[in-house]
């Protein structure tokens, strides 16, 4: 697994690593970071429900609505 310097991102990719792998995790979060104008190091505890509801839409297909949820409440929840 990927590892960061900011703590958050570390344990955002450890939600997604074990369900989607450790270079589409990273991936993800480098996506959805870029997406709102920030690094996946400056990460900060305020774009978790946006991060979170981003990444939940983009799991769907992946993992279906319901495990996807989840994924986004363990984010918010971080």
């Amino acid at each position: 697994m990927k590892k960061y310097e900011n703590p958050l991102t570390n344990n955002i990719c450890q939600v997604l690593s074990p369900l989607i792998g450790d270079m589409m995790a990273s991936g993800v979060i480098k996506a959805q970071a870029t997406k709102l104008g920030i690094t996946e190091e400056s990460i900060l505890p305020a774009h978790l429900p946006v991060l979170a509801e981003a990444i939940e839409k983009g799991l769907v297909i992946f993992l279906g609505s319901e495990v996807a949820q989840q994924v986004g409440e363990k984010i918010k929840a971080l």
